[in-house]
């Protein structure tokens, strides 16, 4: 169930881009920060940091809608070995409990991938946020030294407040898909426990075993 989906906020980083370009012919060099006052260097440094970060958590994202996908798409062939162990023991009566748990444990990974899915667009946002924010952090100390006028911060101002705003949305938004999927988690549970008591056994070593 790998789904690429674009973002929703593509309009916006689009904007947010023109709108931290408006200070691109000016930058901060090295010379420059090195004459910084600490503080300011530290500034600059933690944001650097959180870009870093901001990184990081996106390649997580992306790396566990990708297992999340494979797993989903593994459930299939799991069930034909499950349908298969089942009846070369002479327990083919049990398939019809059987499939009922693999049923919940596939809307549970299908729940998954969309979590996944919800948080690679949260961190994409997260990710814009912070390279927003370290360009206003810069375009700061430009203007603090002279380098560029007070007013060409206010557009970054509000690029960062944008996405600010989009990426409560979306955390909102990541949060309630994360709720669904708990749900489908202990409704398998319930499934593989029900399971457990008419047949007697663990539902994974008697059913999967694999």
């Amino acid at each position: 169930m790998t789904r690429k989906r674009s973002s929703p906020y593509a309009a916006l980083s689009v904007a947010v881009l023109a709108l931290l370009g408006c200070g691109a012919s000016t930058t901060l060099s090295h010379s420059d920060v090195d004459r910084l006052p600490h503080d300011a260097r530290q500034v600059i440094f933690d944001a650097e940091n959180d870009l870093i970060i901001a990184r990081n958590r996106q390649d997580a994202a992306e790396d566990r809608e990708k297992s999340a996908s494979r797993e989903y798409a593994d459930l299939g062939q799991r069930w034909k070995r499950t349908t298969q162990r089942l009846t070369t023991v002479g327990q083919a009566a049990r398939i019809p409990q059987a499939r009922k748990v693999q049923d919940a444990q596939s809307s549970y990974l299908a729940a998954e991938v969309e979590v996944a899915s919800a948080e690679i667009t949260t961190t994409h946002l997260g990710l814009e946020l912070s390279r927003a924010q370290l360009a206003l952090v810069r375009q700061r100390e430009l203007a603090r030294i002279g380098r560029v006028t007070g007013a060409s911060l206010k557009p970054m101002e509000a690029a960062v407040t944008a996405l600010e705003g989009r990426l409560k949305e979306d955390a909102t938004s990541a949060t309630a898909v994360r709720t669904r999927a708990e749900k489908w988690l202990e409704a398998w549970k319930a499934a593989e426990d029900e399971y457990a008591r008419a047949s007697g056994g663990d539902y994974d070593t008697v059913v999967w075993g694999d």
